[in-house]
């Protein structure tokens, strides 16, 4: 599937975008360490829907701006950016990282989303269960933690390692520091908050994550209202990298609904 990487401004963040597709808009939140990336999900979510995929700011290509300190300022960005764009309504695609903000995003403005998905969020704790920390270990295994089959890990790993992917990848960490450090991946008002999401949401989970294993999915179902649970066989935590065709199938159905 086609699609064009543009630049555009929103207010004072140089922001990159991808889209492709056509249809109703649908805004796609990418995960950790998978920024400036046209996947094969999206291109499967293209061929019903216009995909619209940032970077999120200090992420890929996009600017990180002094104010940049919370999910509440990445929400505050992503309405901005619907406004710049004319956009009044989205369904909204997030993964890990971006189901946080996907879910923060339906939490503040529920009048703008239709639906959502949600692919192993991030932004709950459960306790009593082991979360991996990402500021803990080398960024090898890191990448590769999020698989459960390892060798897909290759397909977000750079194909090269010159001083620019270096600096960004350092860059990006830095960013995904300052936003879940402390508390680490999670937001005491978040938990709280999700009754307030009223958008049809499905959430979706790997069998063998082991950076959010699957009681953390059991939590977003019981504290989001009109969610449904489906979990994937063989899959870790990155879903849609993992299981793009069953992911994408599960998705496109649900938005199409």
């Amino acid at each position: 599937m086609a699609y064009r990487s543009d630049v555009v401004q929103v207010r004072d963040v140089r922001t990159h975008l991808q889209r492709g597709g056509r249809g109703s808009p649908l805004l796609v939140l990418h995960p950790e360490f998978t920024a400036h990336t046209w996947a094969p999900y999206h291109d499967a979510l293209a061929a019903r829907f216009h995909v619209l995929a940032p970077d999120h700011p200090g992420f890929g290509s996009s600017q990180r701006p002094a104010w940049l300190e919370s999910i509440d300022d990445l929400v505050f960005h992503y309405v901005d950016l619907l406004d710049h764009l004319e956009i009044a309504r989205v369904s909204i695609v997030g993964t890990s990282l971006g189901g946080w903000i996907g879910a923060a995003f339906a939490v503040a403005h529920p009048e703008r989303v239709e639906r959502l998905v949600l692919a192993a969020p991030a932004g709950i704790k459960v306790d009593g269960v082991a979360r991996y920390d990402y500021f803990a270990n080398p960024v090898e295994d890191v990448l590769v933690h999020l698989f459960h089959d390892p060798t897909r890990a290759a397909q977000i790993l750079p194909t090269e390692y010159g001083a620019e992917v270096l600096v960004r990848g350092y860059h990006e960490l830095t960013t995904l520091a300052r936003l879940s450090w402390n508390p680490y991946l999670y937001d005491p008002t978040l938990t709280r908050r999700l009754a307030r999401i009223n958008a049809p949401t499905l959430i979706v989970w790997g069998a063998e994550d082991r950076v959010l294993p699957p009681p953390h999915a059991d939590a977003w179902v019981a504290r989001v209202p009109h969610a449904m649970l489906k979990i994937l066989p063989a899959c870790g935590h990155l879903v849609p990298f993992e299981q793009a065709g069953a992911f994408a199938a599960l998705a496109i159905e649900f938005l199409g609904a």
